[in-house]
C-alpha cells in the first residue's frame, strides 16, 4: 500500500466519525385507577409536556408510538440529541411502554462519551402523570422483581 492510500484512509476515519446511542432505564406507563386515560389522551399529554421542554414529537416513525426528540448539543464536529418515545401495548392495552436515549453522533470517539444516561425530563414527566392522577410509571425491573 503506498502512502497516499494510507493517508486517504486515515482521512477518511476522522471524516466518517462514530455514532453512539445509551438509554435511561425504560419504564411502563399505567393508567390511574379512576383516570379515563386513553392512548389518544396520553400521546396528547405526552407531546404537550414535552413539547413545552423543547422537544419536537411526532407520530410519523409510527402510527403506534410517539416519538419526541431535542438536541442538547449541536457543534460543527458533534451532535447530541435526546429521544423519548411511547410505545402503545398489543392493540391498545396497557401498560404502554416508555424508552429514552441520548443519540451522539460525529467525531468525538465513544471512549470520550459517557455510557451513563438519565433523563430528567422523564423523571418529571411521570411525576406529572401522577400528579395530575392520569397514570404512573413503573421501572420495567421493579416489575420483574
Amino acid at each position: 500500500m503506498n502512502k497516499f492510500t494510507v493517508l486517504l484512509m486515515l482521512s477518511l476515519s476522522f471524516i466518517a466519525g462514530c455514532t453512539n446511542i445509551t438509554s435511561d432505564a425504560a419504564r411502563t406507563i399505567h393508567p390511574a385507577p379512576s383516570s379515563s386515560l386513553t392512548a389518544d389522551t396520553l400521546f396528547s399529554v405526552t407531546s404537550e409536556f414535552f413539547s413545552g421542554k423543547g422537544y419536537q414529537c411526532d407520530t410519523r416513525h409510527h402510527p403506534n408510538a410517539l416519538r419526541c426528540a431535542k438536541e442538547l448539543r449541536d457543534l460543527y464536529i458533534h451532535q447530541t440529541q435526546s429521544v423519548v418515545q411511547i410505545y402503545l401495548g398489543d392493540g391498545e392495552q396497557w401498560p404502554h411502554t416508555l424508552v429514552t436515549s441520548r443519540w451522539d453522533e460525529g467525531l468525538i470517539p465513544g471512549e470520550f462519551i459517557s455510557s451513563e444516561f438519565t433523563n430528567s425530563d422523564v423523571k418529571a414527566f411521570c411525576e406529572y402523570l401522577d400528579a395530575q392522577a392520569l397514570g404512573s410509571c413503573l421501572l420495567i425491573k421493579e416489575q420483574k422483581e
